[in-house]
């Protein structure tokens, strides 16, 4: 259970601040996931991307706001689509709230579930933590 104090504080956040900081937990949690699951430590992701292993730590941990060519350079490396952007098609559509068939969620990459409306789609954002354990 949330302390009184910390639910005021989230109660004052503004909501871009909010955002931010549940995409990029979800980020950083996965690209943990995928150097666990490719064996590599941060040391060595450092040696490969050319960085020092401080700046990858930061990365990590939440002391440092990623580039979209950063962002790439892990992409690449790591052999893993971790930024998914929708066509400028689908993007419109759902914005006027038209209906395109479906839409896949990735709540992470590895975790998929098909939906088949805006409806869905648009009640399934606001459980967002729901879909993370989709299997």
């Amino acid at each position: 259970m949330r302390s009184e104090v910390a639910k005021r504080m989230m109660a004052k956040m503004p909501e871009d601040v909010k955002i931010f900081a549940d995409k990029y937990a979800d980020l950083v949690v996965l690209i943990n996931q995928l150097l666990r699951e490719q064996g590599i430590n941060q040391k060595t992701l450092a040696a490969k991307l050319g960085k020092q292993p401080s700046e990858i730590h930061k990365w990590l941990s939440g002391e440092h706001n990623f580039t979209l060519k950063s962002l790439c350079k892990l992409e690449a490396e790591l052999g893993h689509e971790l930024l998914v952007v929708p066509s400028k098609k689908t993007a419109h559509q759902y914005a006027k709230g038209k209906k395109v068939g479906h839409l896949t969620v990735y709540s992470s990459p590895i975790h998929r579930q098909e939906l088949p409306a805006i409806d869905t789609w648009h009640s399934a954002t606001q459980t967002k933590k729901q879909l993370a354990n989709v299997g």
